[in-house]
């Protein structure tokens, strides 16, 4: 009914709808005819209301609902439409009911042109980096053919066009694919170019909401020999049910002498090309354990790491003699990406390598990092590092880089910035994650503490935990937002929860939040304020917006002095981005997909008027309300019954008597 307001000069067919009121008012009320507006339910509405600040906002009109509805008290109504009806049927559910149905036909005065998005079909959930097929229907009214662009969103990303010829007063199917790159809620947004011309601006785009989980981690483990570390690495990996294991260790090099041929001592090569230039894209998290990527000519598929990493992926590094500076990592490509400056390859053995035994120390900064958590309990957690088995050897790093976090320290080495030594670090390069662990020796705190302590499970927590973090499980995130459902109407109450955290995992305690509702295009549509908890936690309540799409909820710190966002090292958009703490999406919809065709439709209304005994008419000729006939079409299945009637009735009843009184004189006898 919103429809034609831009290109009529007398507005849209609501507002033409609505030059009715004052000419029945009186009438009808005199007459106590009551006014009913109706879309997915009927709801009365007051003459006031209905001039003065109603809107048709409903996008799923169920015709037949309504006037079955109104058939139960009255005998005859008059229909204000524009013959929408989602759920159609409404001739058949109305006709047995007697009620009389008059209608007023509110059509369009211009021609009406449109190009529409009108159907959408795909997948509501996806796996992670895997493709979510798209369907969508493009339709066009009232033009000859020509070409679009259909535009696809991936949140904040520039789209990807697809141009689709539609035909004249025709429509066309399109495929697309989208490959999620994380677990979560991913929103993506299919437009068209909005256009003066088009009627309905609103059936331009369509909001796409797909829960993204994760069916499989795919990981990629080369090592460089065996040994103890490789081995439980391993086994733990094939163990879970959960990760699809690629793995490759070297039994020899190019430079071991052999007295034979190459291809008889290989039981696979090496598949470089394959997995470097190919697949590499395809795993969640790719490990390096002890390896040196000379011997094998891998120098051209490192900067293919460095770019893997930057797109979202995840690469691990474990040390031991081939690793680290050891293998000059330090002047390559996957050296920028390390959470650790790798000493130069030029470095002396007995000053790149330690071989003694220590007991490593969760940093002060690093306390609740979930990689240092092996108990939930702070001091059971503390007690739970104590007791492993001490490691043994050390790769020594420069420093931290990258803005990365030390996680576990020697407890007594400094590096070249006078710091505790690094044993574990982790932080992030580009969109990716990373993790270097400065030893060949975590297999002891498996079999090792084992045999001490009667426990050997530390292992495979804190591999199983490392992992999960390297692959962004969302439980692990330092930040989440999350919204108590994935879908609202236009208005809804959205409650929120929020756990919020500095990127090395201490909370914001007691700090003031703002939560903003942004739209697709990063436009703000309302905010609140909050303020967490002593654990970072914090709860709020949302309006949902009033018009259908996808949309995103953003959690961003308050400056403590003023109440003004936070400051970010970062210019223009950049430092928005920098400010939030974490951020959720979430869909609006209205429910049908009335707009997709917005003609009015003047035969539903018709047929309903003359099959019903009614009359209709259009904004032209419609006349006062007394012109329409008020009593119902016809009697409701009335039901005459006379049973004494029939001769055989009364033959019947002198014989029952007959027997009555044969009896009875004889029991008196």
């Amino acid at each position: 009914m919103r429809v034609g307001g831009d290109r009529d000069p007398q507005g849209s067919r609501l507002a033409r709808a609505r030059s009715l009121v004052p000419r029945w008012r009186e009438e009808a009320s005199a007459q106590g005819w009551p006014l009913v507006a109706f879309g997915r339910a009927s709801q009365p509405r007051s003459f006031d209301e209905a001039e003065a600040s109603f809107l048709a906002m409903e996008d799923d009109t169920r015709l037949g609902d309504a006037l079955e509805e109104a058939a139960v008290d009255a005998t005859a109504v008059v229909v204000v439409s524009d013959g929408a009806d989602l759920a159609g049927g409404a001739l058949e559910r109305v006709e047995q009911t007697g009620l009389r149905v008059h209608a007023v036909f509110v059509g369009d005065r211009e021609p009406l042109v449109d190009d529409a998005i009108a159907h959408v079909e795909y997948d509501r959930v996806g796996f992670v980096r895997r493709p979510v097929r798209i369907r969508a229907e493009l339709r066009s009214h009232g033009q000859p053919a020509h070409v679009v662009a259909l535009a696809l969103y991936e949140n904040d990303t520039l789209p990807r066009e697809l141009r689709v010829e539609l035909p004249e007063d025709g429509a066309a199917e399109v495929e697309l694919e989208v490959t999620p790159p994380a677990t979560g809620r991913a929103l993506y947004r299919l437009a068209l170019p909005h256009m003066p011309s088009d009627a309905v601006a609103e059936n331009d785009e369509r909001a796409l909401l797909v829960r993204v989980q994760r069916d499989d981690l795919r990981a990629l483990l080369v090592a460089g020999r065996p040994s103890w570390d490789q081995r439980f690495l391993r086994a733990f990996l094939k163990r879970d049910a959960t990760t699809d294991l690629i793995s490759f260790f070297i039994l020899r090099n190019t430079a071991d002498m052999t007295m034979a041929d190459s291809d008889d001592l290989a039981l696979i090569p090496f598949p470089t090309d394959e997995l470097f230039n190919e697949h590499l894209g395809s795993f969640d998290v790719v490990i390096f354990q002890n390896f040196d990527y000379a011997p094998y000519q891998m120098e051209v598929y490192l900067p293919r790491i460095r770019e893997y990493v930057e797109r979202g992926g995840s690469f691990a590094m474990i040390g031991g003699p081939l690793s680290f500076s050891r293998a000059g990592y330090a002047e390559t490509p996957v050296g920028d990406v390390l959470p650790v400056e790798v000493l130069p390859s030029r470095t002396p053995e007995s000053r790149a390598l330690r071989t003694d035994a220590f007991q490593p120390r969760i940093s002060d900064a690093a306390r609740f990092h979930p990689l240092a958590q092996l108990a939930s309990d702070p001091r059971a957690n503390e007690l739970a590092w104590q007791e492993l088995a001490p490691l043994e050897g050390l790769n020594v790093v420069a420093r931290l880089q990258n803005d990365s976090q030390r996680v576990l320290e020697h407890p007594s080495a400094r590096d070249d910035d006078g710091r505790p030594l690094p044993v574990l670090a982790a932080g992030s390069f580009g969109r990716g994650r990373v993790l270097a662990l400065m030893t060949d020796t975590s297999w002891r705190w498996g079999i090792t503490t084992g045999g001490a302590t009667g426990d050997a499970s530390a292992y495979e927590r804190f591999w199983d935990t490392a992992l999960r973090w390297l692959a962004r499980d969302p439980l692990l995130e330092p930040s989440r937002v999350s919204t108590d459902r994935e879908r609202y109407g236009p208005g809804a109450s959205v409650r929120v929860e929020a756990t919020l955290r500095d990127v090395g995992y201490p909370p914001f305690a007691d700090e003031r939040i703002r939560l903003r509702t942004l739209d697709a295009r990063g436009g703000e549509v309302r905010s609140v304020e909050a303020r967490t908890d002593a654990a970072g936690h914090l709860s709020a309540a949302l309006a949902a917006p009033a018009e259908a799409g996808g949309y995103r909820v953003v959690a961003e710190r308050l400056d403590a002095r003023d109440g003004r966002l936070s400051r970010a090292q970062a210019p223009g958009a950049a430092a928005e981005l920098a400010r939030r703490l974490a951020e959720e999406v979430f869909g609006v919809e209205l429910g049908g997909e009335e707009l997709a065709d917005p003609r009015a439709d003047e035969s539903v209304l018709r047929t309903l008027a003359e099959r019903t005994g009614g009359r209709f008419a259009t904004l032209d000729d419609v006349g006062a309300l007394e012109s329409f006939d008020a009593s119902r079409s016809r009697v409701r299945e009335v039901v005459r019954r006379r049973p004494f009637a029939s001769a055989l009735w009364v033959v019947g009843l002198l014989v029952a008597f007959g027997i009555e009184w044969i009896v009875s004189r004889r029991w008196v006898g």
